[in-house]
Formats: structure tokens, sequence, C-alpha cells
């Protein structure tokens, strides 16, 4: 049985899920300013009960234990997907400023540390996949490349702030710059379990869980601002969207599993 506290975070994360789209659709398509206050609001509620159940006073499994039943490894791969994804995504934009001749290093060095850290960062994943799948690795061991993935997520929000267009910008720029904020946090704490033999640490959970709601509304955000014709449906920001929600496919399910280890049944 859940208790009160676990029951109140996963019900108001579940209808605010449920209802923040809804309104930010309604907001976005009759241009009611208030309905996106309203939808910001909802959103740092969510958050605030995600960091009260998240600091409970709970005692949690060890993050990196590889038995595991939320299929890890495949997450993992999903994940290292998205990766490749966000790679492709700097190549074609390194390729484009180059072949316009309408660039300059400020351009182009986020982009080039982008597509970097992501195709590192892909391996990595993979190597992850393989632990999780109980094969004879273990990604703990490669200690120099633990770090990438918060490299990455820091050059995003610099390269983020070079491909960005001009369309319902506040909203939108407030989710995309809170999701890599928390991802980058996110991974700098899960490169601290590896070298942890004790319970997981309470802000790796609640990463987990803030960037995984919050990559989730930013991608119902990019489809609402292409169903609505604010954005093209082809767009370098529309392709890091698919990036982020499918890196939260993984920590989503590492979450959970975090969570089903120590005895916790919350949805």
């Amino acid at each position: 049985m859940q208790n009160n506290n676990s029951a109140i975070y996963t019900y108001t994360v579940i209808l605010s899920l449920l209802i923040a789209p809804i309104i930010r659709l309604i907001g976005v398509l009759a241009g009611v300013g208030f309905l996106n206050i309203a939808f910001l609001v909802i959103v740092c509620l969510a958050l605030g009960i995600i960091v009260w159940d998240s600091f409970s006073g709970k005692g949690y499994a060890p993050a990196l234990d590889y038995k595991n039943q939320f299929h890890l490894d495949r997450y993992s791969y999903v994940a290292a997907c998205g990766f490749f994804l966000n790679f492709i995504t700097q190549c074609v934009l390194f390729f484009g400023a180059l072949m316009s001749g309408s660039y300059n290093m400020t351009y182009l060095l986020p982009i080039v540390m982008s597509g970097i850290g992501a195709i590192v960062s892909s391996v990595y994943f993979i190597i992850v996949g393989f632990s999780f799948g109980e094969k004879s690795y273990d990604f703990k061991e490669f200690r120099l490349i633990h770090i990438l993935p918060v490299l990455w997520a820091i050059s995003c929000v610099f390269n983020l702030v070079e491909i960005s267009s001009g369309f319902e910008k506040d909203t939108d720029s407030f989710l995309k710059y809170l999701m890599m904020i928390l991802l980058a946090l996110f991974f700098y704490f899960f490169a601290s379990e590896v070298d942890s033999e004790k319970g997981a640490k309470a802000p790796t959970v609640l990463l987990a869980r803030a960037y995984s709601y919050i990559a989730i509304l930013y991608f119902f955000d990019r489809l609402i601002l292409i169903l609505s014709r604010k954005v093209p449906l082809i767009g370098a920001e529309n392709a890091f969207a698919i990036t982020c929600v499918m890196i939260a496919a993984f920590t989503f399910f590492f979450e959970k599993n975090i969570l089903s280890k120590s005895g916790k049944t919350e949805a």
C-alpha cells in the first residue's frame, strides 16, 4: 500500500500531466497570457510535490544494483539512440552553418561540443545497457567518461540559445532550460552513485523524477506548437525534444527501479 505522501505525489503528477498540456494548448491557440501563467503554476506545484516526496525521510536502495525488473538495459539503449539522434542533429546544424557561410565561433563551438558529447554519451549508455543486461561489462570501471553526459547537458544549454526561434518564448524557454539544468544535475548525481556503496541519494531520485516530468511536458509543448503551426514540423528543437524524451525513458525507469528495491510501490 502506498502511504499518504506517495499517493499525493502520484496523483498530483498524473493530474498535472493531464491538465497542464490542455491549458497550454488553449493558451497557445487563444493567445491568453493568463493561461500560460496557470500552466507554469501547475508545473511548479507538481515540482514542489516531487521535491517534498523525494525528501520525505525515505531510505533508498543502492542506485546501481544491476538486478532490475524494469529492463533498464533496453531503456539505456533507447537513451543511447536519443544521444545519437542529437549527434546527427548537431552535424546537420554544423554543416548547414558552414554551407551558409553565416557562422561564428560562438555559434559553432557549442554545436561541436554538443556533437562530441552526444556521440560519446551514446557509447557510454550502450555500455550502461550492457551492464544492466548482466553481460560481462561494468560501466563503473570507465571512470574517465562518467562526467561527459554532464558536459553534454551543459553544452546543450549554450547550444539552445543559438538555435532558438522566435515563438511563444517565455513558457517554452522556461521548460527547455529547466529541463537541461535538471538533466545536468541528474547526470552529476548519477556519476556520484558510481563509487557509492550506500543507498541512492535523495537528490538522485528527485532529479530523475523531475527531469522525466519536465521532459514529457516539453515534448508535449513542442507537439502543441507544431499542431498550432507556431513552429515548423522539421526543426532542431523538435529533434531535441525527441532526444530528451528518449533519455527520460531511462531516467523514469531508473528511478522506478530504485523505488522497487526500496520497497516502494508508487506509480
